[in-house]
């Protein structure tokens, strides 16, 4: 019913039903504002509400900070034009100077979310005028996760318009509407590459970013780069491990250059 969340599907309904659930439901609003990371559930979410709503009745809002790497933004710019979003406004947020954040603690992702949804919201009501209602992109996978940020969703009222979609059914979707990062792996903030209670500092995480450049410019297409003091311990999928023995004597040195001792691949 328009104006009202999508229904849940379930057993054998297609996915060409719980789409058109979706696109209901954004029927029933005036204006929508997508908070838009460039990964590809937010991307799809954007895409259906253009098409679904009009470029002039969708903004797409972005957060830039040192928890991000340094290519999203300009990714998240490219797809927003490329859907022919009318109006795409990067803010810069989260602080990571704020001391619930700067220390890693345990719900700092709740931290991050609360601030970055908690700025999206000021900016539409007092900058905008209000009207708009601001959605994000969780799916349904993400339900069954440890996702500390869900609780700021959850207490500022930000609608999660896609609970009732699976990954696979949004990037199957995205395939269809001819989407570029329809495959892309899942990411995540760089602050997940530092253990709970170790400080965030702007230079580590800039550490981090280079050295995953370096491994995807390498052909890893996923791979995470996590510190442990002086020690950086590389994930890559198992189907890669192969080619990551074989680029070990380009990886080690590139990795110490960036000021780690030692350099290990995660075998577990």
């Amino acid at each position: 019913m328009p104006g009202s969340p999508p229904r849940s599907c379930t057993g054998g309904e297609f996915l060409d039903e719980k789409i058109l659930h979706l696109k209901e439901y954004l029927e029933g609003q005036e204006r929508v504002a997508v908070a838009f990371s460039g990964g590809t559930d937010s991307t799809f979410l954007l895409k259906v509400a253009v098409d679904t709503l009009g470029s002039e009745n969708v903004i797409a809002l972005t957060a830039s900070s040192p928890l991000n790497p340094k290519g999203e933004r300009l990714n998240a710019s490219v797809l927003a034009e490329e859907m022919g979003v009318a109006r795409h406004i990067i803010v810069h947020t989260p602080d990571i100077k704020d001391r619930r954040i700067k220390h890693n603690p345990e719900d700092r992702c709740y931290h991050c979310k609360n601030e970055i949804l908690s700025t999206f919201l000021d900016i539409l009501k007092k900058d905008l005028g209000g009207g708009y209602v601001l959605m994000e992109g969780t799916n349904r996978d993400d339900l069954g996760e440890h996702r500390p940020g869900r609780r700021a969703v959850k207490e500022l009222g930000v609608i999660s318009p896609l609970t009732d979609l699976t990954k696979e059914e949004i990037r199957e979707h995205s395939r269809a509407l001819g989407l570029s990062n329809w495959d892309r792996p899942s990411q995540s903030c760089l602050a997940t590459r530092i253990p709970h209670g170790c400080e965030l500092l702007e230079e580590g995480l800039i550490r981090v970013d280079k050295g995953e450049t370096f491994l995807k410019e390498l052909g890893f297409k996923e791979c995470r780069l996590r510190i442990h003091g002086e020690l950086a311990r590389v994930e890559v999928p198992r189907s890669d491990r192969s080619l990551f023995l074989e680029h070990s004597n380009t990886i080690v040195p590139a990795l110490k250059e960036l000021g780690f001792a030692h350099v290990t691949m995660d075998v577990e």
